[in-house]
């Protein structure tokens, strides 16, 4: 294992070169390897050129002339006087011009001096100069285009793709920077789209519950409009009708109540410390107890540990719960905690009739209320306000029930050390 973690380091630091330094080790290679086709070249032409050259001494007429001081002047050779002896061809030089040569042997020589003067240039600019334009095209021109027409289809708000990988170097950072943003986006866009969805089933819920004691309303004016002002209503009759528009204006009032407590929560973030779950169960376990009424409520609350939670939301669902529990249960509530890794889980059980299987679907849901529910005072959110809580804590909210009947409802809440990862819809 310590062999496996050793590889895996050293890849990480020597698997990462910067473009810079891949620039600097290609640029030092070519620039090697042009140096050395140059020198080999240009001595090679000028090798070829001097034999070339060499076999004109010979072949060009020539006479021999006694000079004193020829020391400027090629193939100077002293005789026993002391005076030099120096080689004059008919052009008037010491030595064949380039005139000289024969046509095929001009084009030849031509060929040699170009390739002599000319190759350290051609080198240059063909090996130098294209593989560093090939370095630019490879290693910087092609991730470069990928992150632009990535940019091109995110201000487009085409977020459906994914950045291919690149090296690990500059380049592969910046591209993994974008990948990373890019997600960001996409959660978020999708979040965006889940709330608006959401507020659209929560309005269309609360505009539907409306309509009842709109309705209420609605008549208990028009009669008393219609009636009143004759003196056909009695007093009795006027006092029903004036209490039934107070309890539906009150009921309104709770309603717009409950809105604002949903928006409040879909705005709050978690503020988490470190909480020490035996001391939060115990908590816990004193809530319930006042909550439970005459109900039994078993608590297991042998939890070891800590994590990094908010307790306000732990405590306001688990409030929500045990009432709902409350509310349903036949006699008693049983409460364990479940603790991962991870995250805390607390699951509420009762002995009521559980939920019926479209209850289990969409008892989540803003403003559902099943045909079981006992009060007509049930709003219907008390389940929606514990999932939104729970999601904003990183986790979900999840309905069942027991083997042997009764309903079960489990919490779970992320540990937020961790940055929160939104659950999939």
């Amino acid at each position: 294992m310590e062999s496996l973690n050793r590889r895996s380091i050293a890849s990480k630091r020597f698997g990462f070169r910067s473009v810079l330094t891949e620039f600097m080790l290609l640029t030092a290679v070519w620039v090697s390897l042009v140096i050395f086709l140059s020198q080999a070249t240009t001595h090679e032409a000028a090798q070829r050129y001097g034999v070339l050259y060499a076999s004109y001494w010979d072949s060009l007429p020539y006479e021999w002339v006694y000079v004193k001081n020829a020391s400027s002047l090629e193939r100077a050779e002293p005789d026993e006087s002391g005076s030099i002896r120096v080689r004059i061809y008919e052009n008037g030089t010491s030595s064949p011009r380039f005139a000289d040569f024969t046509y095929a042997h001009k084009l030849k020589g031509g060929f040699y001096l170009i390739v002599q003067y000319g190759a350290p240039y051609a080198y240059t600019i063909l090996l130098l100069g294209g593989g560093l334009f090939m370095f630019y095209r490879h290693r910087v021109q092609q991730p470069l285009r990928k992150m632009i027409e990535a940019a091109e289809r995110v201000s487009s708000g085409d977020l459906d793709f994914r950045i291919g990988t690149f090296r690990r170097d500059e380049f592969g950072r910046i591209g993994e920077a974008f990948e990373k943003m890019r997600g960001e986006l996409e959660r978020s866009n999708r979040e965006m789209w889940r709330i608006a969805e959401e507020r659209k089933r929560l309005n269309a819920a609360f505009s539907h519950d409306l309509r009842t004691p709109l309705a209420v309303l609605k008549g208990r004016i028009d009669l008393l409009a219609d009636f009143y002002p004759s003196g056909e209503l009695d007093r009795d009759e006027t006092l029903t009708a004036i209490s039934a528009l107070r309890r539906n204006a009150d009921r309104l009032e709770k309603y717009v109540a409950s809105m604002s407590s949903v928006q409040k929560l879909e705005e709050l973030e978690p503020q988490a410390r470190e909480v020490e779950l035996s001391e939060l169960a115990e908590e816990l376990s004193e809530t319930g107890k006042a909550l439970c009424g005459s109900k039994t409520l078993k608590f297991d609350h042998l939890l070891p540990g800590a994590l990094f939670l908010d307790s306000d939301i732990i405590s306001r669902v688990f409030e929500n719960l045990i009432v709902n529990a409350e509310r349903f249960a036949s006699s008693s509530i049983v409460v364990s905690f479940d603790h991962m890794e991870d995250s805390l889980r607390i699951v509420v059980a009762d002995d009521g009739p559980g939920f019926s299987a479209d209850a289990i679907i969409r008892g989540i849901e803003p403003y559902y209320r099943s045909n079981a529910s006992p009060s007509s005072e049930h709003f219907g959110l008390g389940l929606y306000l514990c999932r939104l809580l729970c999601e904003k804590h990183g986790g979900c909210l999840i309905l069942d029930n027991n083997r042997s009947g009764g309903a079960k409802v489990t919490a779970v809440f992320q540990d937020l050390s961790d940055p929160i990862i939104e659950p999939e819809r």
